[in-house]
């Protein structure tokens, strides 16, 4: 949320002050590191359940694709080293996961520890949860920010 909120405040033209949470923001290398785990546990998770696993982050608005004889199940995946209450969602992943219900699901993987004494950071451990059927639900969207054109331009 520190990311988003951050965004956010970039647009408007105001620094962010810290706030509650985490009390850091995640660099690029620290975001990298979180979703290679959590993807890595999710591809895990599956694979037990008999899935056949794709990693296609790189070319859709979604992370795995999922099969299982005729089945088909298009999942995203978001990885916190918070108590994972909530994610970011861009809009394109909550329009394309609306698109896919019901063969669709959310991973998080929450409380990732993150070790930056490394380099590149590494991250492990860390609790799943998994959604599916994932119905997205206007009531549990929180807009965090808006894109103005001043004079319709």
């Amino acid at each position: 949320m520190l990311d988003a909120a951050d965004a956010a405040a970039t647009t408007a033209g105001r620094r962010r002050k810290s706030g509650k949470g985490q009390g850091f923001r995640l660099s690029a290398p620290d975001r990298r590191a979180l979703e290679s785990h959590s993807v890595g546990m999710a591809t895990a998770y599956f694979e037990a359940d008999e899935w056949a696993v794709k990693d296609v982050g790189a070319k859709e608005s979604y992370d795995l694709l999922l099969t299982r004889g005729d089945e088909r199940l298009h999942v995203e995946v978001k990885g916190t080293t918070s108590e994972g209450a909530q994610v970011i969602l861009t809009r394109a992943e909550v329009e394309r996961q609306r698109e896919l219900a019901p063969a669709n699901a959310l991973v998080v993987v929450h409380s990732i520890d993150l070790d930056r004494s490394a380099s590149p950071p590494v991250a492990s451990g860390g609790v799943l949860h998994c959604t599916s059927p994932w119905r997205i639900a206007e009531e549990d969207l929180t807009v965090v920010s808006y894109v103005y054109r001043p004079g319709g331009t």
